[in-house]
């Protein structure tokens, strides 16, 4: 009866001590996550990533226009009317001998920006990379873009009292006297019209979001001739 007892003691002994050493070693490493916790967030806390600014330089920026490629902003759709009209000369043409067309030339005219012109010396960029401001080049008329729509084209009036001896027929006068000159009067009228001004206010507005799209946070745009 008495070893029965013993033993019964010494069990409950040994467990009772494993308990305590479990817990003991729970306590040491709760303490050691505490420790690092607090030495990590408040001892040698981690230094946040600093953003770097990307500094574009004027270079980068003529790239990027070049790029781009952006030169005509306006395309005019004009008419014009042109008045032909041709008899013989010297004392025979005061016979009332005369050939007339007035023509209705219709065609386009486009304009915009040689930007061959652009180069480093028109571009300015701040120290700190948030400013910019960028000179452009004259608008241009692109006159090797200026085209004659012959199908909205058309004679309005004709009156040919001339004989072909001594006048160009209808069809010649018109291929070698009208329009030859139509194209130049079409490149006149878009002229007048404005055309140039036009293209100096879309361009200005273009390249005024270009450069906020890289990141500038201030931008000017100059047209040289139109400030």
């Amino acid at each position: 009866m008495n070893n029965n007892g013993n033993r019964s003691a010494t069990t409950l002994k040994n467990i009772l001590i494993g308990v305590a050493i479990f817990f003991g070693l729970l306590s040491v490493l709760l303490l050691g996550l505490v420790t690092w916790w607090f030495y990590s967030s408040f001892v040698n806390p981690e230094e946040p990533e600093r953003s770097v600014a990307t500094i574009i330089d004027k270079g980068a920026v003529v790239e990027a226009i070049h790029a781009v490629n952006k030169q005509i902003f306006i395309e005019h759709d004009t008419m014009v009317p042109i008045v032909y009209s041709e008899a013989p000369k010297g004392w025979i043409g005061k016979l009332g001998l005369k050939q007339e067309m007035v023509v209705i030339i219709r065609g386009k005219a486009s304009a915009g920006f040689d930007l061959s012109q652009l180069d480093d010396d028109d571009i300015w960029v701040s120290k700190d990379g948030k400013r910019a401001q960028i000179t452009l080049p004259p608008p241009v008329i692109f006159e090797e873009n200026a085209a004659i729509d012959f199908e909205d084209s058309q004679i309005l009036t004709q009156s040919d009292l001339c004989p072909d001896f001594l006048c160009q027929n209808s069809l010649e006068a018109y291929q070698d006297q009208v329009l030859p000159n139509a194209k130049q009067l079409i490149i006149d009228a878009a002229h007048e019209n404005g055309i140039l001004n036009q293209a100096a206010r879309d361009g200005k507005v273009y390249y005024q979001q270009l450069l906020k799209s890289l990141g500038f946070e201030e931008v000017r745009v100059i047209v040289d001739g139109y400030e």
